[in-house]
C-alpha cells in the first residue's frame, strides 16, 4: 500500500511539474549574440563571404517569437539597419523569413536589390545554431545557406 501511494504521489508530482516547465518559454526566447555570413563580396568573378555578428533578441508572444537582429559595426562604425523577426516557434526551433534589401557596388554604381532570407534557427540550452539562406532579386548565382551560431547573452 505504500509503494502506491509513492507512486500516486510521483505521478501527481510530474503532472503538475509539466505546465511549469512549459512555461519557462521556447527555448529560442531571449538575448543572443550571433555569428553569420553577413553577405558575399563578388570581385573579379570570385565570390567572398562577408561575416559578421550580430545580437538577436526574440521574445515568446503567444505561439509566436517576435524580435530583432541588430548587425555590429565594421571597423569604420558602419552598421547595416536591424531587421525585425517574427515567426511561429515549434519545439525544434523557428524559421524566420525576413524581406530587406542588399546593397550592391556594379562597378563604382551602387544598386539596391531585394533579398528574402530565410533564418532555419534552433536552440539547445545556450547555444544556437542554424542556417540563413539569401535569394536576391535577378541573382546570377544561387547561394546556398550558410551556417550560424549564437550563445545566449546571461
Amino acid at each position: 500500500m505504500k509503494v502506491y501511494h509513492v507512486l500516486a504521489t510521483l505521478a501527481l508530482g510530474l503532472v503538475i511539474a509539466a505546465p511549469v516547465a512549459s512555461a519557462q518559454g521556447h527555448p529560442l526566447a531571449g538575448r543572443w549574440t550571433v555569428e553569420y555570413q553577413r553577405g558575399m563580396r563578388h570581385e573579379n568573378g570570385e565570390m567572398t563571404p562577408i561575416m559578421g555578428t550580430a545580437t538577436l533578441t526574440l521574445e515568446q508572444r503567444g505561439d509566436s517569437l517576435v524580435g530583432t537582429l541588430a548587425p555590429a559595426g565594421d571597423d569604420q562604425g558602419n552598421a547595416p539597419p536591424a531587421q525585425q523577426f517574427a515567426a511561429k516557434g515549434s519545439a525544434s526551433g523557428a524559421t524566420f523569413v525576413v524581406k530587406s534589401q542588399a546593397r550592391l557596388n556594379m562597378n563604382g554604381d551602387i544598386v539596391m536589390k531585394d533579398v528574402t532570407l530565410t533564418w532555419e534557427l534552433s536552440a539547445s540550452g545556450d547555444a544556437l545554431s542554424g542556417t540563413v539562406k539569401r535569394v536576391m532579386q535577378d541573382a546570377e548565382f544561387s547561394a546556398e545557406p550558410s551556417p550560424v551560431k549564437g550563445t545566449r547573452v546571461k
